[in-house]
């Protein structure tokens, strides 16, 4: 009678196998093949994917130009940006420097243009040290992040300029407003400073997580925000306006626009 058993032939790459029919005598026991190995035997076999099927991952286009046109960008103004840092970490030190660097129109307008690049350096560095993060944690393409935030904090510059206009015309008082707008710059510029070791850190270092990343640089952007937010005390007060007034302006000026914007996104 006959009989009919597989033989499997496998190697590191692929595996086939054989089905063939043996002949036995009337009452002959023939043994299957897989008889030559016990039970507890384990076989791993590795079957290539099909050529067709094969991806690669490929850069994406998109995210590697803004990033490319945002290195171009700093190049351009290169120039503005070595003339502008030292005197804005100067300010640092104290509000008199502060106000002595805007009574100089070259520096201030050169500062202008290095917020406008600060403002875009938060959002292209985290897309790029951090883009997995980013995607996995926000659930969006990682250049959409970057341009959303970048709207997001144009809105919110907007959104306070606007507020520091009201308060100017309402009080009467353009020089305190103006300064206060203008050390905001100064700060937000000082932030890019104090968050650069952060980038350099990731790029020499394979231990650090993405995650690990964007902590390390919201907790260098907090001590800035809390200079600024004693800077604008000591205006405010040193122009004559009362401490419940500096609480208005911090309820008004600083969470609001942040609120009213942060509102409007998640209700998109």
């Amino acid at each position: 009678m006959f009989q009919t058993d597989t033989l499997y032939i496998t190697d590191s790459v692929s595996c086939r196998y054989l089905v063939y029919n043996t002949y036995s005598a009337q009452g002959e026991n023939v043994l299957p093949i897989d008889s030559l190995w016990r039970s507890s035997t384990k076989n791993l076999t590795i079957v290539p994917a099909p050529a067709g099927n094969v991806t690669s991952e490929k850069p994406d286009v998109f995210l590697s130009g803004i990033i490319i046109s945002f290195f171009i960008l700093l190049v351009v103004f290169s120039r503005e940006i070595i003339s502008t840092l030292p005197a804005v970490l100067k300010a640092l030190t104290s509000l008199r420097n502060h106000c002595k660097l805007e009574e100089k129109l070259a520096i201030t307008q050169q500062r202008n243009v290095v917020f406008v690049i600060s403002l875009l350096y938060f959002p292209v560095i985290i897309t790029l040290l951090a883009d997995n993060y980013v995607s996995q944690e926000f659930n969006i393409y990682p250049p959409f992040f970057l341009i959303g935030f970048f709207v997001f904090l144009l809105l919110f510059g907007l959104a306070k300029k606007l507020i520091f206009k009201l308060l100017s015309w309402i009080n009467r008082d353009k020089v305190t407003f103006n300064l206060l707008e203008k050390v905001g710059y100064n700060h937000v510029i000082i932030a890019a400073i104090f968050t650069f070791p952060s980038v350099l850190i990731k790029t020499f270092s394979s231990l650090i997580t993405e995650e690990e990343v964007v902590f390390i640089m919201a907790i260098s952007v907090l001590p800035i925000l809390l200079i600024y937010l004693f800077r604008s005390y000591q205006i405010i007060i040193g122009h004559r306006f009362s401490h419940f007034f500096y609480i208005l302006y911090l309820c008004g000026a600083e969470i609001l626009p942040l609120v009213l914007i942060a509102n409007f996104i998640l209700s998109l």
